[in-house]
C-alpha cells in the first residue's frame, strides 16, 4: 500500500462537458477515501454509482453527480492508496487530462510513500456475475488469492483482445498509459447528447476505418489494456483492495459497477 504525503492538483476540460475541471488529492486524516464536492463529502464507498452515461458518476444524497471518475480511480487503486485521503473535484467532472491514468499514476508516485496503512484485502465469499439483459455483455467475480483480471473485448477495425492483469504487473507502465477511445462513426451522436464534447485526439483514440492515435498506439492491444484500467478505477468504489480473479467479456462502465457492488455485500477480510 502507499501513503499519500503531499497534495496533487490536476485541471484541464471534462471528457463530457467540455468545460474547466479541477481535482484535488490530498491527505486526509480519515481511514477512508473521501470524495467531496461544493459542500458535500461522503466516504466513496457509501456513494451510489451510475455507469449507464459512458463513465463511471458518483452520486451525492442530494443528487450532485461528479462524473467520468475511472481513471483517476484506477491511479489510486492501480498505486496502492486505499485510505487517508481526500479527493475534491470542481466542475462537476473528473478532468480529461490525457485521457487515460498515466500523468495521475505519476503524480501519486511522487507525492506518496509506501507504508503500512493498516488496510487488510477483502476477498470474495462467493462467485457473482452481472450481465447485460441478453447476456452477451457480463462480468463475473471469484475468490482468488490475488487480485486478478481477465478482459475481452470485440471492436469493428479492432476485432477481439484478450488480456489479462495481475496484482504483481508493473500498472503504471502496462495499464497507467492505454488511452481511452471511441468509434468514429458514434461521435457526433455522442456529441449530440452532451457527452465527449471535452474529447480531441490529445486524450482519445478514434476507431474507424483508420485509427486515429496521436503517436500512434501504445500497444496494439491498447484498447482491452484500458477497459482494464477502467475496470480497476470501477472496483475502487468498493473502498478495499481485493483478492478476487474478475473476468470481462464486452463489458463497460455499468457492468463493471453493478458487480462492485455486490462485491461490497460478498467480501471477507483476507
Amino acid at each position: 500500500m502507499r501513503k499519500l504525503n503531499g497534495k496533487i492538483e490536476l485541471s484541464g476540460l471534462g471528457l463530457h462537458s467540455g468545460k474547466e475541471c479541477c481535482v484535488t488529492i490530498e491527505p486526509y486524516d480519515t481511514p477512508e477515501v473521501i470524495l467531496r464536492t461544493g459542500n458535500e463529502e461522503s466516504p466513496l464507498r457509501h456513494l451510489k454509482t451510475d455507469g449507464t452515461k459512458r463513465g463511471s458518476d458518483y452520486i451525492f444524497p442530494d443528487g450532485e453527480r461528479v462524473r467520468t471518475c475511472e481513471h483517476v480511480f484506477s491511479a489510486l487503486c492501480g498505486t496502492g492508496v486505499f485510505s487517508g485521503v481526500r479527493i475534491t473535484v470542481e466542475g462537476g467532472e473528473m478532468p480529461a487530462l490525457d485521457g487515460c491514468a498515466k500523468c495521475v499514476t505519476e503524480a501519486i508516485m511522487s507525492n506518496s510513500d509506501i507504508a503500512d496503512t493498516g488496510i487488510e484485502h477483502r476477498m470474495l465469499c462467493e462467485p457473482l456475475m452481472v450481465s447485460s439483459e441478453d447476456g452477451k455483455r457480463f462480468a463475473c467475480a471469484f475468490p482468488c488469492n490475488e487480485f486478478r483480471i481477465t478482459y475481452t473485448v470485440e471492436y469493428p477495425y479492432v476485432g477481439v483482445q484478450t488480456f489479462d492483469y495481475t496484482g504483481g504487473m508493473n500498472y503504471a507502465e502496462e495499464i497507467a498509459p492505454a488511452r481511452t477511445f471511441a468509434m468514429k462513426s458514434e461521435v457526433e451522436y455522442l456529441r449530440s447528447h452532451g457527452m465527449a464534447l471535452g474529447g480531441t485526439l490529445e486524450n482519445a483514440i478514434l476507431i474507424g476505418e483508420v485509427i486515429e492515435a496521436n503517436g500512434g498506439l501504445h500497444w496494439e492491444n491498447e484498447f482491452v489494456r484500458h477497459k482494464v484500467l477502467d475496470l480497476i478505477g470501477d472496483i475502487y468504489s468498493t473502498g478495499y483492495p481485493m483478492k478476487a480473479h474478475i473476468i470481462a467479456m464486452r463489458a463497460g462502465h455499468d457492468i463493471h459497477l453493478r458487480l462492485a457492488e455486490k462485491m461490497k455485500g460478498a467480501m471477507n477480510c483476507a
